[in-house]
């Protein structure tokens, strides 16, 4: 299992303005060209959604469950179906001087265990570049600590 962590910081603006652009998963394809698509359901209360992306010269796919805390400013998912055996994490927004925090944590497993060396790192490097990508294409300047 993979773990990832990253930080990034908004200053000049509140959780509560950050958050609802956040959530807007509509928006990632158009702010990192490894996104290809992500199209979101709501049936009974319950959010997912299915994520394309490109990785390592292929697609990788997934449907995952999205619970949006609103009060918290955070989001949670897990996969539910996909090309990876494993795959959740959280977004979480807290106010900071003079601004906010970004924090994004994800646990992964490709399931390929002959191969997780060479995979893994190339994986976390992906997972890193999209997010990193996200946040800049949402919110512009942001600094990653």
């Amino acid at each position: 299992m993979v773990h990832v962590e990253m930080l990034a910081k908004v200053r000049g603006r509140l959780a509560a303005e950050i958050y609802p652009i956040l959530c807007d998963f509509s928006t990632y394809a158009s702010c990192v060209d490894a996104v290809r698509t992500i199209s979101v359901e709501q049936l009974d209360g319950r959010f997912t959604s299915n994520w394309e992306v490109d990785f390592h010269g292929g697609i990788m796919r997934w449907k995952e469950e999205d619970i949006f805390l609103r009060e918290q400013h955070a989001i949670q998912f897990r996969q539910l179906e996909g090309d990876v055996d494993h795959f959740s994490g959280e977004w979480r927004i807290t106010n900071q001087d003079g601004g906010c925090r970004i924090e994004f944590r994800a646990d992964f497993d490709l399931g390929v265990a002959g191969l997780s060396e060479v995979l893994d790192p190339i994986a976390d490097a992906a997972l890193r570049e999209n997010v990193r990508g996200i946040i800049v294409g949402l919110l512009g300047e942001v600094e990653f600590e």
